[in-house]
């Protein structure tokens, strides 16, 4: 009887720490503009947000989240990513909105 009862201590504590326990990464990663138009500017985003998908898919994170696109130079746009392998969550519990998983369609920005 003690021995169940310890089990299902340890399972009730394992299951309230899980989401301590998630791998996250920030991702930053850059991308050449090839002029100064708003247009190269969108363009540039894309492809930095793309790569920076394709290094979280690839550590096998699924849940990203925008932080931050800045424009380092005349030529060039960084952008930062959090990517994590399990859904944020705000206070109160609930889904952050711009968090979710990776989906394989490509949506223009």
């Amino acid at each position: 009887m003690r021995y169940w009862r310890v089990l299902c201590v340890a399972a009730v504590v394992l299951a309230l720490t899980s989401s301590a326990l998630a791998r996250v990464a920030v991702i930053e990663t850059t991308a050449r503009l090839s002029d100064g138009s708003d247009v190269a500017f969108r363009a540039a985003v894309k492809e930095a947000v793309e790569i920076a998908v394709r290094g979280a898919v690839a550590m096998g994170l699924s849940h990203v989240a925008l932080r931050d696109v800045s424009r380092l130079d005349e030529d060039t746009v960084a952008v930062q990513l959090l990517a994590s392998d399990a859904e944020a969550e705000e206070e109160g519990g609930a889904a952050s909105p711009e968090t979710g998983p990776i989906q394989p369609s490509r949506q223009p920005l």
